[in-house]
């Protein structure tokens, strides 16, 4: 298995920058990407659904690639978010399986779930574990679970029981 170490600058919504690949044993792979244009995560959202993962493709986080934030006009709602992709067929990859492509958690920040809170995450610094996606609020955050992911995912999935059933309450907000 690789872990993908890339640091990415976002500047307008496009990725300028990227490096390294490395080996690992588990199921893992980690991007993190440094100094994001915000105004790309704050994108306005037209539909009554809150925008989910500041308007990032969720398909892409699985390709391999950069994280790259959707079009406006490709979206699907999915557990009360709105999702942008970049394409019709991204859209159509997460509408045969919304579950794999959502970020757990409901986008909030997997470490801090692990530490009984509810954190925004930052949608360009990320963990593709197991095939799932974990957000993270910043690299450190990021660096601290990928110490003892196993352990910290069992902490969050507990606490997500707790606020799941608030979901509409806790939902991430971009």
């Amino acid at each position: 298995m690789k872990i993908c170490l890339k640091t990415v600058m976002l500047v307008g919504g496009m990725a300028v920058a990227a490096t390294g690949v490395r080996a690992t044993s588990d199921n893992t792979a980690w991007l993190i990407a440094s100094k994001v244009n915000q105004s790309a995560n704050q994108a306005s959202e037209t539909q009554d659904a809150p925008l989910a993962i500041g308007g990032y493709d969720p398909t892409l986080y699985f390709a391999g690639g950069l994280p790259k934030p959707g079009n406006a006009t490709i979206t699907y709602v999915f557990e009360g978010q709105t999702y942008r992709f970049a394409t019709y067929q991204s859209r159509q990859t997460f509408m045969e399986n919304p579950t794999k492509y959502a970020p757990q958690y409901g986008g909030h920040c997997a470490f801090a779930m692990s530490e009984d809170s509810t954190v925004q995450a930052n949608p360009a610094v990320f963990a593709v574990q197991d095939d799932k996606l974990f957000l993270f609020e910043n690299e450190m955050k990021l660096e601290m679970w990928k110490n003892n992911s196993r352990k910290f995912r069992v902490l969050a999935d507990k606490r997500w029981e707790f606020e799941a059933k608030n979901f509409s309450r806790v939902r991430a907000k971009f």
